[in-house]
């Protein structure tokens, strides 16, 4: 089943396979719902181990991505209602286990975030340097980075000397 989610993150959209079409939802975002609720429930359980907070970065980075996307996508679809309730379990679930996931987009941008910028890009209407595109959150557990967020920061266009002298 994580297999699915490893394609997903680690693979752009044009090498991977494409999934099936499904009529109906099949349930595989509660089984994932009832394997954390497990791990992040039994006392005897921590996040300390490495492979769990691997796990638990890869989910809380997919989870985010569903969620992008469905708030894009415009469909009142049963189905899609339910994989939008089954994914805000999910991410219950994460935060429950002090599993905290923050998208950084239209946040003010200071050089010395904890962020990966992936790319400076001149965007009108700014005044400052500002992200303007979340690529991967930043993931905490405990107040702890286990991942580091990927971010592109929008910088002002720079005004050309032609157009100052006119």
């Amino acid at each position: 089943m994580f297999e699915d989610f490893k394609q997903f993150l680690n693979y752009s959209k044009e090498f991977r396979i494409a999934a099936p079409k499904i009529s109906g939802y099949d349930g595989s975002l509660e089984k994932i719902v009832g394997i954390l609720k497990t791990q992040l429930s039994d006392p005897k359980s921590t996040l300390k181990d490495d492979s769990l907070l691997k796990l638990a970065s890869e989910i809380g980075t997919t989870v985010w991505r569903l969620q992008q996307r469905l708030v894009t996508k415009v469909d009142a679809s049963d189905t899609m209602k339910r994989i939008t309730r089954d994914l805000e379990s999910v991410r219950d679930t994460l935060s429950q286990g002090d599993i905290e996931i923050k998208d950084h987009t239209g946040e003010k941008y200071d050089g010395g975030m904890a962020l990966n910028v992936i790319a400076f890009q001149p965007t009108p209407g700014i005044t400052r340097e500002q992200i303007i595109e979340t690529i991967k959150p930043t993931i905490y557990h405990k107040n702890k980075l286990i991942q580091m967020g990927q971010v592109i920061v929008g910088v002002p266009e720079k005004v050309s000397s032609e157009d100052t002298s006119k």
